[in-house]
């Protein structure tokens, strides 16, 4: 684009030579000195647009207050908040009529709720309080549900235990002490807690499946855009992905009903149909799975992180299809074992970018300015309150941008493979099955724990979850049956089994899921119910 003003004396006053150097100086470039002039007088026209857009008022979605007034906004006691779930607590009631009318939700606290402040795990900040609501929580208030606070997010929303909130841990429901999962960590409890009717989770690498796989609860991850990221902190726009947790298949998938469809403001979802032309998420609810196919994706068992006790039962779960009339058909994708490196090499430096630094660009939609300016400067007293994950993530990618600068563009690249060996299986058969966790809730890390010590607690938990962030994959986590804890064999934990599909046919996955859950006990470990 062509230059659009003359610089003026006081632009040159305040776009500097100086500044100007300092740039080509960070670049490790210089201009020549025959051309400063020139540079200064180019540059310095750029301050009239930036006058211009800074005196604009921004320009956010509408929230209806009068409609949708929040009520009893506060931090919750002790005694309000066992298992330290909840973030904030508040009460908004939505409409009088709708698909979720009565029904009590939690949302990820990294969901922006107007007038309730976001902590999103971190003391990096303890005071952004968001002014805009999300388009999920405009759309679960149309449709009648009521909000009642915001569940804890583990810290920026980046670690797969549960211990690394500012907040403190939260409790497995199932065994004090032990992991919910993260990050949607506060979701996972008061879903499988049942202390809410549902919740709306946040998922880059597993986020939502991970909690549902600790917890006993039904985590859905839908494709990739289905539904709108609007008014929520972003991690990583190619992973960020957002959708329900609940105890059953079937509220599951009414949320969704609810959520899903293009808003015409973020750009992930410019594809996806509109809310009214979606599919019926329920319609094949009571359809049970005679003739279908399901795929077991053998690389999904394999790796050797895997708990065999998990691969034993997972594989028993999908086993059970045969008796209500499925086939069983193994299939192989040899990339699937290499999904994780590959997601580590555009994952790490693009979430570097667009989480930490401040420097997200090129994409269409809102724009949480507010969290960004808490966030910055990154200076080292904000690093030294970022936790070990956070550091990981930002440092790992740092490193892969300074060293192998050409590394992130051949990992999108390989995304495409992803996708395209997903889609091809899917061809052969109508979901694919692998256990969601390769190992049951860990103990929390101790409070002392080293880097090394909190990170291996969640080493190698997302081998079978990134990957379908990484395609755009829906994917959802259903639990199948009970094992005991590594640490004690008296403490019996959930196990899930994740159910993918093709690209927004979650109307499959749901059908598929609901069929398991009717037919089977999962307390029982996957026992016919009676």
């Amino acid at each position: 684009m062509a230059t659009v003003n003359t610089a003026s004396a006081l632009n040159k006053e305040t776009i500097t030579l100086a500044k100007i150097q300092a740039i080509t100086t960070s670049l490790g470039l210089e201009i020549t000195e025959a051309d400063l002039d020139d540079w200064h007088s180019l540059l310095a026209s750029n301050q009239d647009s930036i006058n211009v857009v800074e005196s604009l008022p921004n320009y956010l979605p509408a929230v209806d207050l009068e409609r949708f007034p929040r009520k009893d906004i506060h931090r919750p006691t002790i005694k309000e908040n066992e298992g330290n779930a909840w973030a904030w607590k508040c009460r908004i009631e939505g409409a009088s009529e709708g698909a979720l009318k009565g029904m009590r939700l939690a949302l990820k606290d990294n969901i922006a709720v107007k007038d309730v402040p976001m902590l999103f795990g971190t003391d990096m900040f303890t005071d952004y309080i968001p002014e805009v609501d999300a388009t999920v929580v405009t759309r679960l208030l149309e449709a009648g549900a009521i909000i009642e606070g915001k569940a804890v997010c583990e810290n920026l929303s980046l670690c797969a235990s549960s211990f690394s909130a500012a907040t403190g841990p939260v409790e497995n429901p199932y065994a004090h002490g032990y992991s919910c999962g993260g990050s949607s960590s506060g979701c996972g409890h008061l879903v499988g807690a049942g202390k809410v009717d549902g919740a709306i989770g946040g998922d880059q690498g597993g986020s939502i499946r991970f909690p549902a796989s600790h917890c006993g609860a039904v985590g859905m991850k839908p494709t990739w855009g289905l539904v709108p990221w609007t008014g929520m902190a972003t991690h990583e726009p190619v992973h960020d992905t957002t959708g329900p947790m609940t105890l059953d298949v079937a509220t599951n998938a009414k949320i969704l009903q609810v959520i899903a469809g293009r808003d015409e403001i973020d750009d992930r979802g410019f594809g996806v149909p509109a809310p009214k032309d979606l599919p019926d998420y329920s319609a094949g609810l009571r359809l049970g799975v005679k003739d279908l196919k399901i795929g077991i994706l053998r690389e999904g068992f394999e790796f050797s992180i895997m708990d065999p006790r998990i691969r034993d039962q997972v594989l028993g779960a999908a086993e059970k299809f045969k008796d209500l009339g499925a086939e069983i058909v193994e299939l192989s994708i040899p990339i699937h074992s290499h999904a994780t490196d590959i997601v580590t090499c555009a994952m790490r430096p693009s979430a570097a970018r667009n989480a930490y630094l401040g420097t997200a660009c090129g994409r269409r939609g809102l724009y949480l300015n507010g969290l960004v300016d808490k966030m910055l400067p990154l200076d080292q007293a904000k690093f030294d309150k970022l936790y070990s994950t956070g550091k990981f993530s930002l440092l790992s990618g740092m490193y892969i941008w300074e060293n192998h600068p050409l590394l992130y563009g051949k990992a999108m690249n390989l995304y495409r493979r992803l996708q395209d060996e997903y889609n091809a299986a899917l061809q052969k058969v109508d979901v694919l099955i692998t256990p969601t966790m390769p190992y049951v809730a860990p103990q929390h890390a101790e409070i002392a724990s080293s880097p090394l010590q909190q990170m291996d607690k969640s080493r190698g938990c997302a081998v079978n979850t990134v990957c379908f962030n990484a395609s755009g994959h829906p994917a959802m986590s259903i639990p199948v049956g009970m094992l005991s804890a590594i640490e004690d064999d008296k403490v019996m934990l959930p196990v899930g089994m994740q159910i993918t599909g093709n690209m927004f046919d979650e109307a499959m996955i749901y059908r598929v899921g609901s069929a398991w859950e009717s037919a089977f006990d999962w307390k029982i470990n996957g026992n016919a119910k009676v």
